[in-house]
Order: C-alpha cells, then sequence, then structure tokens
C-alpha cells in the first residue's frame, strides 16, 4: 500500500470508531485514566487488547515490545501497577512469535538495537532442550516473564491487590481450542 492510502484508512477507521460512541464516552475518561487491566504483550500486529477485551479504551493500560519482556518495559509496568493501581497484571504471549523465533534461530545479523531487546530473553531459555517447540519456547518465556513480575509485585500480590496472569492468545489454534482463543496459563504463578 502507498502511505496516502494507509492515511486515508486511518481517518474512515477513526471515523468508525466514533460511531456509536457520545460526547460522555469521552468525558468519563478525558481528565483520569482508570484502567483494570496493565497489560504487557507483544508488538506483533496481529495482537491487540481488543481481543482482550471489546473494549479497551480506558481499560486497559498496554505495554508492547518484541517478546512481550518486562526488561524492556519496567518504567511502562511500575506505571500501570504502582501509579494506575490496575488489580490485573496480564503477560500475554501469542502464536508465531516472531521474537521468540529470531532468538532461537540467532539474530546476529539484526541491528543492534534489535539485538538488545533479544538478549534479554536469553534467562527465560535457560536449561531447555533444543527439542523444545515454538509454542514450548512461547510459554517458557510467558512463565518467566510471570516469575519476574511475580518477584517484583510481590507485596501487592500477598496483599491480594494484585493478581498476575500469564496468558497465550491463540490465532493459529495452535493450543486445538480454536482460533483466536485466549488460554489463560497461570494466575499468581499457579498453572489453571
Amino acid at each position: 500500500m502507498k502511505p496516502s492510502e494507509v492515511i486515508d484508512l486511518i481517518r474512515e477507521g477513526n471515523e468508525g470508531f466514533l460511531q456509536g460512541k457520545n460526547t460522555e464516552f469521552f468525558k468519563t475518561h478525558s481528565k483520569k485514566q482508570c484502567p483494570m487491566i496493565t497489560m504487557l504483550t507483544c508488538s506483533d500486529a496481529r495482537v491487540q487488547s481488543s481481543v482482550i477485551l471489546p473494549e479497551p479504551v480506558n481499560n486497559i493500560f498496554c505495554i508492547e515490545n518484541i517478546g512481550n519482556q518486562v526488561s524492556n518495559a519496567e518504567g511502562s509496568l511500575d506505571y500501570g501497577i504502582l501509579h494506575l493501581e490496575t488489580p490485573v497484571l496480564l503477560i500475554l504471549g501469542h502464536s508465531d512469535c516472531g521474537a521468540i523465533k529470531a532468538y532461537t534461530a540467532g539474530y546476529d545479523q539484526e541491528p543492534a538495537s534489535i539485538q538488545r531487546e533479544l538478549n534479554n530473553l536469553q534467562p527465560a531459555f535457560v536449561n531447555i532442550h533444543d527439542e523444545i517447540d515454538l509454542l514450548g519456547r512461547i510459554r517458557k518465556n510467558i512463565d518467566y516473564q510471570v516469575r519476574v513480575t511475580l518477584s517484583k509485585y510481590s507485596e501487592k500480590v500477598r496483599q491480594e491487590k494484585l493478581a498476575i496472569l500469564g496468558a497465550y492468545y491463540d490465532f493459529a489454534n495452535d493450543m486445538g481450542a480454536g482460533y483466536g482463543k485466549l488460554h489463560i496459563l497461570s494466575i499468581n504463578g499457579k498453572t489453571v
């Protein structure tokens, strides 16, 4: 597509978003945000907050980076958890994650900026075998990111002010339960 065509789609998309929304919709959040979920997910274009809630505006404080990594988003996570005080932190991995595929295949030909971010995935894959498949690696990364946040926000979890969820957005039907299904894998580190 040409840039001008994409710009036209942006304008049309916003007009579509405005349909059915009145002034009151915007007034409710024009001065303050009050989301109920801080979501750390991958910046993959196939993963959007609307797969979690049909209306993510003012409901989801969304943080995205390649591989849904805590180490690449600590300040944003702290803002959602400590300042906005969301009661749920959702760590969301997904089907066909390019960051995990790149890490597994080797990424030394990538620009230094991408290498730095992918290097942070290394602790998620300590003590795993080469034969583990992509789904297994993605789940290992989700579990690792959950463990990191459980340690970081342990007091809030202990006081029951925060629940940390590890989840997998399965748009490829990797788990055999249907395309587009959200699988909650753990709550506060306990498998569900």
